[in-house]
């Protein structure tokens, strides 16, 4: 593996003797596939354009969440600029390598993005915009070849499965009960953090090689901040769009002309109280506490964008919803 991986190196150093004037558009490009990116991406899909897309969205993403940190776990691999002297890391990054996050998210929300608005000029940008992210953590110093391939296959992989299952899955859903439906919502977030928990049982110990130290900077790989952060995100989500939908049915998330934009104002202003108001009262700790709070900060998240916000919304007369049987 060490071979393979000396040779993958001369790639990154291939793209770096580019020149260092790529490092600013490299950054913009990669910073489509953070985290931050995609909690202003999906309250703008679901409260503006179409709620189910937005919810089948986030729920493609926290999936690929999901799995990526189960085999980043698992593979614990290093990043060029760990192992490498001739490789400059223009970004830090605390996790294991692979596979690439960035690639593998962006190949499957950007890929299912595609699938959903069945567009070739947006199918074609949605290509562009997936090579470019991969080729900028490339060019960035933080994966190697091999970590962006596996992150683009299991993205798609990902999205071959939601696209074959979603609809039959979807349409077994309608036909259980509230309170089924919340038990569900309950026992897939355990799922979803003990699939990650036992990823972490079965890797084992692991300590940096000392060689490796120095050049990596501080680094957490097996945080389980993910775990919980998904996990509470999953929860709210969908969570908050089952009672919704049983209080209210679906909103008219297309309507409203300038009020989308009011709404984008005062749903932002919700999410920001929630994810950096929390964000800066919560402990950061590795301990139960601190993960508890974190798991209940993006809990809170969830359910805002799903259905406090829209609740919200209306109460502003800011959004409709659908005439609910046939009142």
């Amino acid at each position: 593996m060490a071979q393979i991986r000396t040779i993958e190196i001369i790639v990154n150093e291939f793209l770096q003797s580019l020149g260092e004037w790529l490092r600013m558009p490299m950054l913009g490009i990669t910073a489509l596939g953070y985290e931050e990116f995609f909690v202003l991406l999906l309250p703008v899909i679901y409260w503006c354009f179409n709620q189910m897309m937005g919810l089948r969205v986030g729920m493609v993403l926290l999936l690929g969440n999901a799995f990526n940190t189960f085999f980043k776990f698992l593979f614990h691999g290093p990043r060029p600029y760990w192992i490498s002297d001739s490789v400059r890391a223009y970004s830090h990054e605390s996790s294991f390598g692979i596979p690439s996050g960035h690639a593998q998210i962006a190949a499957s929300v950007w890929g299912w993005l595609a699938v959903e608005i069945k567009k070739r000029w947006f199918s074609i940008a949605a290509l562009v915009i997936i090579f470019l992210i991969g080729l900028s953590r490339l060019y960035l110093g933080v994966h190697f070849l091999s970590d962006v391939l596996l992150g683009w296959l299991l993205g798609g992989l990902l999205v071959w499965a939601f696209s074959a299952w979603h609809k039959p899955v979807g349409t077994w859903l309608k036909r259980q009960s509230f309170v089924k439906k919340l038990g569900l919502v309950l026992a897939s977030t355990v799922l979803l953090i003990l699939l990650i928990l036992v990823a972490r049982w079965v890797a084992g110990p692991w300590v940096m090689d000392s060689a490796w130290a120095e050049r990596a900077g501080e680094v957490n790989p097996y945080s389980l901040d993910g775990a919980f952060t998904l996990g509470g995100t999953w929860m709210g989500m969908l969570g908050g769009f089952v009672i919704l939908t049983e209080m209210k049915g679906h909103f008219l998330a297309a309507q409203g002309g300038w009020r989308r934009l009011v709404r984008l104002l005062v749903g932002f202003i919700g999410v920001f109280v929630f994810y950096s108001g929390l964000g800066q009262i919560f402990p950061r700790n590795a301990d139960l506490i601190s993960y508890t709070l974190r798991f209940v900060r993006y809990i809170l998240i969830g359910l805002w964008v799903s259905w406090l916000g829209p609740l919200v919304f209306e109460k502003l007369r800011l959004l409709n919803f659908e005439v609910k049987n046939g009142k």
